[in-house]
């Protein structure tokens, strides 16, 4: 079986996001399997699997934004910052704890923040993720990352336990931000359960259970919920590309930062959340039909003085082009 696109699994919660890899790859009988974006054990949610080809696009759907949904309980806090973990310390929670103060204390979180990663996560130090020093008992302090925050939001609060989504960039560690809320309440806090429903152009909606997946394979199925590589990069913004700088780009070449900063202006075409690339595709302006995917680049930049300097592509599809 010869395949190539993304799975959008709806991982459950129990599994590991590598037993689901390795599920698919055994199940597939392929080797070239991956996903875009772990998703701990007791979380669930969509988790796109890249398949054959499509392991060379996981960076671009990796850098989408993510929404989640799920219960931050407050009173206590855990060593992993989530339910799994140890109780480290508990506090009492005040029947009366206004409702306006956990809400500000929420939106205290949203736009650009500085995060470090929590003691048990999968970040390298010194080759080994910090997960396995914590095990030991060693906390490795590293340096906080900026994420962002789009929209924070609770749904509904049931003392100790506040029932939120979230909108956020790649890399936002949600049981992090349970733990500083519940610190900045006086509380302490953790992370209850976690849901992700958006993984940048694909949800829930469109996500199938494992079962779903084995029945699927097992009646030869499977072409049919598998989402093609360029439809896979949708979340990308697109801009429209002549047959000459396709041309170019299918021969190896450069193309000025200037070019493509035109094009992006003068069609409007504005960067996506959290997506720092642009996906070039053939066409001319509308109502022209725009034709297929030809390259995906990094997003132009608009600094005075780089007009001149190359764009190069992260990745070019001469071939599905005609253009070789």
């Amino acid at each position: 079986m010869s395949l190539n696109g993304v799975l959008i699994i709806d991982k459950p919660q129990g599994p590991t996001s590598f037993w689901v890899v390795r599920h698919v790859r055994h199940k597939l009988r392929v080797k070239r399997v991956g996903h875009t974006g772990t998703l701990d054990p007791r979380a669930s949610g969509v988790l796109p699997v890249c398949v054959g080809s499509a392991t060379k696009i996981a960076r671009f759907i990796t850098a989408g934004h993510k929404v989640y949904e799920g219960v931050i309980r407050l009173g206590q806090e855990t060593d992993t910052y989530d339910a799994a973990g140890r109780v480290v310390d508990t506090h009492p929670v005040p029947p009366d704890l206004d409702d306006s103060i956990i809400i500000q204390a929420v939106r205290s979180y949203t736009g650009r923040i500085l995060q470090e990663p929590p003691p048990f996560s999968a970040v390298k130090h010194k080759g080994r993720p910090l997960y396995k020093f914590a095990r030991k008992g060693i906390v490795v302090k590293k340096d906080p990352r900026e994420v962002e925050i789009f929209s924070f939001d609770i749904s509904r609060i049931e003392l100790p336990d506040l029932y939120f989504r979230i909108h956020c960039s790649k890399g936002t560690y949600v049981r992090s931000l349970a733990h500083d809320i519940g610190r900045s309440l006086g509380t302490g806090g953790c992370l209850a359960s976690l849901c992700r429903t958006e993984n940048g152009p694909f949800s829930l909606d469109s996500a199938i259970s494992i079962e779903t997946f084995d029945k699927m394979v097992d009646e030869g199925r499977i072409s049919e919920v598998i989402v093609p590589v360029h439809d896979a990069l949708g979340h990308i913004p697109e801009v429209r590309i002549t047959r000459g700088i396709a041309r170019d780009l299918g021969f190896g070449k450069t193309i000025p930062q200037g070019i493509v900063r035109d094009l992006v202006d003068r069609q409007g075409v504005k960067p996506a959340h959290g997506v720092p690339f642009l996906r070039l595709v053939l066409g001319g302006e509308p109502p022209l039909r725009c034709g297929g995917l030809v390259s995906v680049v990094p997003w132009p930049m608009d600094e005075a003085g780089v007009e001149h300097s190359p764009l190069r592509p992260f990745k070019v599809w001469p071939r599905a082009m005609g253009i070789e």
